[in-house]
């Protein structure tokens, strides 16, 4: 009975964390929140079971033959990719954008669910590439949920959640609490799923990034002595790591690195919160 009720209790955190970050995707790639609703599961040997959906198999890097899958209809991922599309001002988009934009709003998703995977399981964990499955691929599924998405474009369009054994194995074995409600009625209780929210309306906003090779103090005489061909020495050596920087503050320092005939920056490291802050005064 107990072992009933921690595979419930299991199941109702993967759907609720998913469906919110589903919620936050779309809401970022369309500025509108879209209602979700959840059925009841559906066994993969069912005679309902979404076997001609277009189904996503990504893998995580928690174990072995961890992964979350989506399905979805043509006319469901038509639906919402080019939804996006058109919020983004490109309304004649062809099947293949309308798919890859679909895509991105899952792989949004899932990142986001996994980020909370992370926090309760304490470890790094990465959400692999997404690859195409058949619906006979899908073996390790534990039975698909029913999500439907409501947004301004009839039909309501629905997808199909699920997840591995594997995945669900360690989310049983972890300590943390599984229950969540990502629902209005519990945001006064959890302030800081409110602010989450908040926050998630920023993730548009735009700020200048640029790569700092290094500084020089001159005196004014010798400013005004440059010229074609004058050379300034900056505080740095050739194998000194350049700085990021965003909005003003150093956030990261990497090695130089040319990507299809451009200028790159591979990050090194992340400087810290202490470290952010003094570059700001």
């Amino acid at each position: 009975m107990a072992n009933n009720q921690g595979k419930q209790d299991v199941a109702e955190w993967i759907i609720e964390e998913w469906t919110a970050k589903l919620a936050t995707s779309i809401e970022t790639m369309t500025e509108l929140r879209p209602g979700i609703t959840v059925g009841v599961r559906i066994p993969t040997d069912a005679p309902e079971a979404p076997r001609d959906a277009l189904w996503y198999s990504i893998p995580l890097t928690l174990a072995t033959d961890a992964a979350i899958f989506i399905g979805a209809t043509g006319e469901t991922w038509r639906q919402i990719g080019k939804s996006a599309l058109v919020a983004a001002g490109i309304p004649d988009s062809s099947e293949t954008d309308d798919r890859a934009t679909y895509l991105e709003i899952l792989t949004q998703a899932t990142s986001g669910a996994v980020q909370s995977l992370a926090e309760r399981l304490e470890r790094s964990i990465i959400c692999l590439p997404a690859k195409e499955v058949t619906f006979a691929e899908l073996t390790a599924a534990a039975g698909f949920v029913p999500v439907d998405i409501f947004i301004p474009e009839p039909p309501t369009p629905r997808i199909y959640l699920a997840w591995s054994h594997a995945l669900g194995v360690q989310l049983s074995a972890a300590n943390a609490p599984v229950h969540t409600d990502h629902g209005p009625a519990e945001a006064a209780k959890h302030p800081a799923l409110e602010k989450s929210r908040t926050l998630d309306l920023l993730m548009e906003v735009e700020l200048p990034v640029s790569v700092s090779f290094g500084r020089a103090d001159l005196p004014l005489r010798d400013v005004l002595k440059l010229n074609s061909g004058s050379i300034v020495e900056l505080n740095r050596t050739i194998s000194d790591p350049v700085e990021i920087i965003v909005n003003n503050c150093v956030i990261a320092r990497g090695e130089v690195v040319v990507v299809e005939g451009n200028y790159g920056v591979r990050i090194q490291q992340v400087v810290s919160r202490e470290e952010r802050l003094r570059t700001l005064k």
